[in-house]
């Protein structure tokens, strides 16, 4: 099974909008340390959140085997 690297992509994403984790989980209703664990591997978010992660960086996601995050332009 191929590992999610979530982690890498929420940094990478936070970035480029130039956020904190601070306002990223302000946005989603949860706390910065939930934000600092999706990032380092330590957990996932629930997957309730991911749609709205996705429309948030303008990514979608795309479900067959692997999950994926595509970046939409």
């Amino acid at each position: 099974m191929k590992e999610i690297r979530l982690g890498r992509v929420l940094v990478g994403n936070r970035h480029k909008r130039g956020i904190t984790q601070d306002e990223l989980a302000a946005y989603l209703g949860v706390s910065k340390a939930a934000v600092s664990k999706w990032e380092t591997g330590m957990t996932y978010p629930d997957i309730t959140l991911l749609p709205q992660l996705a429309a948030y960086f303008n990514t979608a996601l795309a479900c067959s085997k692997h999950l994926r995050i595509v970046q939409v332009f």
